[in-house]
């Protein structure tokens, strides 16, 4: 071999050394990593936090090396603190993932510029979802008005942690399209701290985004003593458990409303959504849905939910993210009269 063959060569071998140091797998890569980090995106003990910290626990099994998961509440603004900061500011290695709360999902599609989101909902990596939900209101029976259709006449307060989250948004939603008077104050830090002010007297009631956790049982518990009652069911499935409170679609009557409930509801099937930010490598996102997948449905995690009251009926990575796509696939026209009904009903 001549010199200068010699020096091609090397200087071949140089150009390909530092992709191949980089050519790092997904699983050698959590293996060397012996801690992520969960954002979830509430107080502590909520159902967003009894989740995020049930399933990252089982994650961890079926992650290379077994990373030790640590969970760091980020409540503020209904999840959207959360939501920005995993967007903009959280490593895209794939070592950070969230819970967050589903309502800010649709958030920058239903309040477009007067939305704090900072983040494009498509370009997460979804993760998948531990549990498909429904909301509900409750109303304590020691309030004013404790049906609808008292509720067009007598003002009522609700609470909710933030203006654009769904306990929030379905109490303007009744304001605009079925007359009622529902305040709502929209300055609590999660659903627990509701509830408890509702049981204080300082609020009448509250719309629950999700019937899945502590708060389905909590309001349970309180229908069963007679203290509470449900009134509405948020969804076009019906709890058959209180048949008697009519759902969404069976008050609110006229084809286009349907279609705005439609893009409303259709989150609902991401209850309790995992998400990764965007730009984590295509090989890391799919470890973690496996890992995530894995995790619900491992028979100890099961066991751990039936016991503790939580509900587990997933929705796994590909189909999350399809559910994202189609929500912001809506027509204009649609989107356009669902944020003139939000904005109307402030």
């Amino acid at each position: 071999m001549t010199a200068r063959n010699l020096l091609s060569a090397c200087v071949a071998l140089l150009a390909v050394m530092p992709a191949a140091a980089m050519a790092q797998s997904a699983g050698d890569f959590y293996k060397s990593k012996g801690e992520m980090s969960i954002i979830i995106s509430s107080a502590p003990g909520g159902s967003y936090d009894v989740y995020g910290r049930m399933v990252t626990r089982y994650m961890s099994k079926y992650i290379p090396g077994n990373p030790t998961i640590v969970s760091n509440n980020m409540p503020g603004a209904g999840g959207m603190r959360a939501a920005n900061y995993l967007y903009s500011v959280a490593p895209k290695d794939g070592t950070v993932i969230s819970i967050m709360d589903r309502g800010i999902v649709t958030a920058p599609l239903l309040y477009g510029e007067e939305s704090k989101a900072q983040f494009e909902a498509t370009k997460f990596n979804w993760l998948g979802s531990a549990v498909i939900e429904m909301g509900m209101g409750a109303v304590s029976l020691k309030a004013p008005a404790t049906t609808l259709e008292e509720m067009k006449k007598t003002e009522v307060v609700f609470g909710a942690s933030g203006p654009e989250t769904d306990p929030a948004m379905y109490a303007r939603l009744f304001n605009k399209l079925y007359g009622t008077k529902i305040k709502v104050i929209a300055a609590y830090p999660g659903q627990t701290e509701t509830l408890l002010a509702v049981e204080k007297g300082e609020l009448h009631g509250l719309f629950l985004s999700g019937w899945s956790g502590a708060g389905r049982a909590y309001v349970k518990d309180k229908v069963a003593r007679g203290e509470w009652k449900v009134f509405v069911q948020m969804t076009s499935r019906k709890d058959e458990e209180h048949l008697d409170a009519p759902s969404v679609f069976e008050v609110i009557p006229g084809d286009q409303n349907k279609q705005i409930l439609t893009l409303l509801f259709e989150r609902q099937i991401l209850g309790r959504p995992f998400v990764a930010p965007p730009g984590v490598p295509a090989d890391r996102i799919a470890l973690l849905r496996d890992a995530f997948k894995k995790a619900l449905e491992d028979k100890a995690l099961l066991a751990e939910a039936d016991k503790q009251k939580y509900a587990i009926s997933p929705v796994f990575g590909d189909e999350a993210q399809e559910i994202v796509g189609r929500i912001y696939a809506t027509s204009g026209e649609t989107i356009e009269a669902t944020r003139s009904l939000l904005k109307a009903a402030q």
